[in-house]
Order: C-alpha cells, then structure tokens, then sequence
C-alpha cells in the first residue's frame, strides 16, 4: 500500500515544521519506506503497517502540549499484492514518457 499525507497540528503558532519532523520521527521508528514532500509524505509497506503508522502519527501529534486541533488529508493507492517499491515504480513509469 502506498499512502500519501499530509498532516497539520494547531498549536496557534502558525508553524507546522516541528509537528511534521514529530511525525517524522514516527515513521523513522517504523522502519517503513517514507518520502517527505513539502506538501505532504508518502509511505509505503503493508496495509495494516501503514494504517498503524498514520494512527501512531496522529496519536503523537494530539499528545503534544498545546495542540488543539490536526487536520490530517490521506491519499491510498492500495494495490493489492503490492508492498514496497511503489514510490519509485511509479515516478519511473512517467519519465519513461519523458522525451
């Protein structure tokens, strides 16, 4: 499964950076295969890992001081049989076409 998301935590400061690198750490931790963008983050591996990873994002996020609210947008391309290497197939595909 490949997953894109985008996630912000209101604080009031207006800043999101220190919240993403906290989710960041997240799926460090989770040894899955991430990509950060600056709009959003894509990470693949199995479904139930990649569900439990966006959960524990967002379960961090909540637990930080001050945070009142997260707004959390997800994108699945759930491909079944498919696990890993999504990411790279994908863009692949594309600049094949390139000319």
């Amino acid at each position: 499964m490949l997953a894109w998301f985008s996630i912000a935590a209101d604080d009031g400061s207006g800043s999101y950076s220190d919240h993403v690198a906290a989710a960041l750490e997240v799926l460090e931790e989770s040894g899955l295969p991430y990509r950060l963008g600056a709009m959003g983050t894509e990470v693949e591996g199995p479904r139930e890992e990649v569900f439990g990873v966006l959960a524990r994002c967002q379960a961090a996020l909540a637990a930080r001081p001050g945070v009142r609210r997260i707004a959390t947008v997800i994108k699945i391309d759930d491909r079944i049989g498919v696990d890993t290497g999504e990411m790279e197939r994908k863009v692949a595909a594309v600049r094949r076409h390139r000319r």
